[in-house]
């Protein structure tokens, strides 16, 4: 008899966005045979230990670390997890940039090895982005209602996003408060210090703090980083990969951390 396919579809709310640092707090696994008949559910807050749940995911998923407590951790429940998905196919909402690295992280943290390879990977996310490009061509002809000529010249190409603009504020009844427009559709700039996200700012101890957003003091804030290893500002200073704005900040950063001025961030 032939094994009957199924997929896990799967959510999970976490602490934060940082795959290699962040942990679940809540997950939900929804398991379906290849019509979407149901099968079974799993679901389950998690207490995330000694980690802090960053404001910013708190306001989005309304969980606070005081809800947790009388939950087990991850490491309590991975091989139900684990056993749970079996060998099932996974679905998400953009879950291969997100959700599957997570899992898999959280899975290794207690030595449980979990190969998402030979799975299908069924993703509504991806799935849109190949039926509706997000190209400006393509989003031209679907909000304007016919191909755009001249595509890939200067000219031609801002005068689309242009039109489209004044389409998308017409469906979408926008502001017309350019500052609220941007506000909402870039909610991530408020946190950004360099355009190639190397430093944000994240809220430590009840005051915003610039930290690294990469490397081995990814989280960290500068002033403990800078306290810990001075050398590694030079080092990216030095160091090519970086872009230039991001060496120029974090220069002029070195230089605030070595002075006698008192140093807010």
């Amino acid at each position: 008899m032939n094994k009957v396919e199924s997929i896990v579809w799967f959510d999970l709310e976490t602490t934060g966005v940082n795959i290699a640092t962040d942990r679940i707090i809540e997950i939900c696994l929804i398991k379906t045979d290849l019509e979407g008949n149901h099968i079974e559910t799993f679901e389950s807050l998690v207490n995330p230990g000694d980690i802090e749940i960053r404001p910013e995911a708190q306001e989005k998923h309304g969980i606070s670390i005081e809800e947790l407590q009388d939950y087990e951790g991850f490491e309590h429940i991975a091989k139900t997890v684990f056993d749970f998905i079996g060998d099932s196919h996974l679905g998400g909402y953009n879950a291969m940039r997100f959700d599957i690295p997570l899992l898999v992280e959280e899975f290794m943290r207690v030595g449980i090895v979990f190969d998402f390879r030979k799975r299908a990977i069924i993703d509504p996310f991806l799935i849109m982005a190949k039926y509706e490009p997000r190209d400006l061509g393509s989003v031209y002809e679907r909000l304007i209602g016919k191909p755009l000529e001249n595509a890939h010249r200067a000219t031609a190409d801002i005068e689309a996003t242009m039109q489209i603009f004044s389409k998308q504020k017409e469906k979408y009844n926008m502001s017309n408060d350019l500052i609220e427009i941007d506000s909402f559709v870039n909610d991530q700039r408020k946190d950004m210090v360099d355009l190639s996200g190397k430093l944000i700012f994240k809220e430590i101890d009840g005051k915003r703090r610039i930290v690294f957003n990469f490397g081995k003091w990814n989280g960290i804030s500068i002033k403990e980083a800078f306290d810990k290893d001075a050398r590694y500002f030079d080092w990216i200073i030095d160091k090519g990969e970086f872009t230039n704005e991001t060496k120029i900040i974090v220069k002029k950063l070195l230089n605030r951390l070595k002075s006698d001025k008192p140093f807010e961030y």
